[in-house]
């Protein structure tokens, strides 16, 4: 028997069959297309033509459907009328800080005496706190509108109200069994909505009540609702908002309001993060312009990344963007250093073997731990939970796998938490330091029981197989009908079989990444492979090889060439 060439990952390589012929010929596309949408469950002509088509003026729903809207819209337009005092309250990360922007925008051009608030990640966490609508209230505010947080906040919501407080609640989060007693809530996942996309983040839900709010007739003024799109792709992608159904129209039309915004913060933002309005993409928004805006509230305020989105000029907004861009700096270096120290406490403790692994130390900063999990799980192929522990309470963040809920994990011993929230990939908490071993034994005993064997086998995915001698420009001008690529809509991953390895190169600082010049049949192309630099020497004595890969345009010193930036090789059969 042969055996299964392994990758240079350890990978197992999950080939998707290509779309079947009745689909290929109703599609009216290519092959390859038609295989691309049928992967992505689109299944009959309307679905491929909204994918392919998706039209801001006619491909929305109408906002009223989202249970819990008409009483919202009502009592923020009832409130604006009598000038009371209101306040938005958001969550400190882009998602959130997106929200609460679009929200003081539309509501202030609406006439709204209206005021921001973003909690501060160390010291009030995540969510509603006390302290906070305390504070609020003290000031006069007697409408709060929660965007990106509030669905877990039953206690906090009842205290809001207590206190002589309206409390209307917008979230995207997977609402809990019992629902906080707010005037209203607006959220798509919960019980009885007839919203037909229930993916919608923060943002754009934001979004959508700010439609509701046109409805009932109140003007925005100066401000069109197109306007605001710019700050809806931010959040959305950055929030990892799948890109399908209506997130997909928003952030296709966000990203052309973002190539030509005229927020001189966003602005500002574009040239320090070395991108080029007018070219970019949601990739740009996932890498380079979310964790900048991000980064304030992993390290220090994301009020600041809120004051940047709203800069009234651009002097002030490159001084905030720069600042934003240093810390991001830092916050790279920070998760780094992180990264490693998790990796050798899991290698040292043998939590490393385990289903589901789960840390805490004290020298994990809250900010960052996220970002850290996401990457041990992407690293290790299993759910991860990483902890910031303190002496009495402890912060943690979850990140997960396809088929294991962590955030259902997590509700199923929700007595031990102090809050909690999330979806079914990630999630983060506030839990007694107490019952960190309590914790840690139940998901152990949940994975025990839940996790298989080929649910921990990383693997890669690839979309399609075809020559190497087949790529061209016209061949990515065909993929980039896809686009915006994101969350449930990767960029396609590619296969080609038998092909010869006629250099290969270390490249960068330390020689980490590996430069390739590949052929097939006479036809040349040039790759990368990051983080593989220490196989240039294997791949000169074994030359030939399958490669999957993704297709791009490299743009160095004015010049732009095809490139394939590659996911992973295995020796070819053969």
């Amino acid at each position: 028997m042969t055996q299964r060439p392994l990758s240079a990952r350890n990978r197992h390589w999950n080939l998707l069959p290509p779309a079947p012929p009745e689909f290929v010929r109703q599609s009216g596309v290519s092959p390859l297309l038609a295989s691309l949408l049928y992967q992505r469950d689109l299944r009959d002509a309307d679905a491929t033509r909204l994918f392919l088509d998706a039209d801001y003026s006619r491909d929305l729903h109408d906002p009223l459907r989202m249970r819990g809207m008409a009483e919202a819209s009502a009592r923020i337009a009832e409130a604006i009328a009598r000038g009371e005092p209101v306040a938005v309250y958001g969550d400190f990360d882009t998602d959130g800080v997106t929200a609460v922007t679009l929200l003081v925008q539309a509501l202030t051009a609406m006439g709204a005496n209206i005021r921001p608030y973003i909690p501060h990640r160390l010291r009030e966490g995540y969510g509603l706190n006390v302290q906070a609508l305390h504070q609020l209230a003290g000031e006069g505010v007697r409408l709060l509108i929660t965007v990106d947080c509030g669905i877990s906040n039953v206690a906090e919501v009842a205290e809001a109200t207590r206190i002589g407080l309206d409390v209307i609640v917008t979230d995207h989060h997977t609402p809990p069994a019992t629902l906080p007693a707010a005037l209203a809530v607006v959220n798509p996942k919960q019980p009885d909505c007839a919203y037909p996309y229930k993916h919608l983040v923060g943002v754009g839900i934001a979004f959508k009540l700010v439609q509701a709010l046109v409805r009932r007739g109140l003007s925005l003024g100066a401000v069109r609702g197109r306007d605001l799109l710019d700050v809806v792709a931010l959040g959305t992608v950055a929030d990892m908002g799948p890109l399908t159904g209506e997130n997909r129209v928003l952030v296709k039309a966000g990203l052309q309001a973002l190539n030509t915004t005229r927020r001189p913060g966003l602005n500002a933002l574009i040239e320090v993060s070395g991108l080029v309005q007018g070219q970019i993409t949601a990739t740009d928004i996932g890498f380079m312009l979310g964790p900048r805006l991000n980064a304030a509230g992993r390290l220090d305020d994301a009020v600041r990344a809120y004051q940047l989105l709203l800069a009234s000029d651009y002097a002030s907004a490159q001084a905030i963007a720069e600042e934003l861009n240093r810390t991001n700096r830092e916050r790279q270096e920070l998760t780094r250093q992180v990264q490693m120290a998790a990796r050798a406490q899991a290698e040292a403790t043998g939590k490393r073997q385990q289903r589901i692994v789960v840390i805490a130390s004290e020298e994990f900063p809250a900010g960052v731990v996220g970002l850290v999990a996401g990457k041990l799980v992407e690293e290790w192929g299993r759910p991860v939970l990483l902890i910031e522990r303190g002496v009495e309470l402890s912060r943690g963040s979850a990140r997960s796998i396809p088929g294991f809920n962590i955030v259902e994990a997590l509700a199923s011993r929700s007595e031990l938490f102090v809050r909690f929230g999330g979806h079914a990939a990630a999630a983060g908490f506030t839990i007694a330091s107490a019952n960190l071993p309590l914790l840690e034994q139940h998901l152990l005993a949940l994975a025990d029981e839940r996790l298989t064997d080929a649910m921990l086998q990383p693997s890669l995915t690839i979309d399609a197989t075809l020559d190497l001698n087949a790529v061209s420009y016209d061949l990515l001008t065909e993929l980039r009908r896809l686009e915006p690529f994101g969350q449930a809509n990767p960029l396609p991953t590619l296969m080609s079989p038998a092909v010869q390895v006629i250099d290969a190169r270390p490249r960068g600082g330390d020689g980490q990444h590996l430069r390739l010049l590949l052929r097939r049949d006479g036809a040349t192309y040039e790759g990368i492979a990051f983080r593989l630099g220490h196989l240039a020497e294997a791949l000169r004595r074994h030359p030939f090889i399958d490669v999957a890969y993704q297709l791009e345009a490299n743009q160095w010193n004015g010049e732009t060439r095809l490139q394939l930036n590659i996911k992973d090789f295995r020796r070819a059969r053969g």
